[in-house]
């Protein structure tokens, strides 16, 4: 059956997911424009551009950090904070979210797993601290939404197997990445 529906327009999406981040209710406008976008995943993945890179940052300002990311089938990314909102939108294969909370022993604890599938949105706060990896046999693709400039803030990166945390930088994330696929 033929559809009227227009392509996908990335461009469009991000002028919105923008103009919501100045607004009042930025985290709930963001959830229902995500929501929106991947009522139909299907329509997203058709029309979306293909990127080279796994993550792309597609806008970002002081307000609002838009990104494109892809983790490949059997990737894992160590548990790692944002220090501000994050809404995840995904529209191809299925990101699975390990949720941790700081314990009484000064250490991190898994408190629960979110299977984010296609057409699904999380959406968690500023101290929030997650791990994420691809649980699907294809690509795991989304839209992820950061209520500020992602690129400067200092955040964490958490070594759940030796009870460590340090700043997330591209080498204790490599290292941490190395130690996970060893485990694995």
């Amino acid at each position: 059956m033929a559809t009227s529906k227009s392509p996908f327009d990335i461009n469009i999406l991000v002028e919105h997911l923008r103009d919501a981040a100045s607004q009042a209710d930025a985290r709930a406008q963001i959830k229902s424009i995500l929501s929106e976008t991947v009522t139909d995943p299907s329509w997203v993945a058709a029309s979306i551009p293909v990127y080279e890179d796994d993550d792309v940052v597609l806008f970002e300002d002081d307000t609002v950090s838009i990104w494109h990311c892809r983790f490949k089938v059997g990737q894992n990314v160590p548990a790692h904070d944002h220090q501000m909102v994050a809404t995840i939108a995904v529209y191809q294969g299925a990101e699975q979210n390990s949720m941790w909370v700081h314990n009484k022993q000064g250490s991190i604890e898994k408190k629960t797993e979110i299977s984010v599938e296609p057409g699904n949105v999380l959406q968690f706060g500023p101290t929030a601290i997650h791990s994420v990896g691809c649980q699907s046999d294809v690509d795991s693709c989304a839209i992820h939404v950061y209520l500020g400039k992602l690129t400067t803030v200092e955040r964490s990166l958490f070594d759940t197997q030796n009870n460590e945390v340090m700043p997330f930088d591209d080498e204790n994330y490599d290292r941490l990445v190395s130690i996970q696929a060893q485990i694995d």
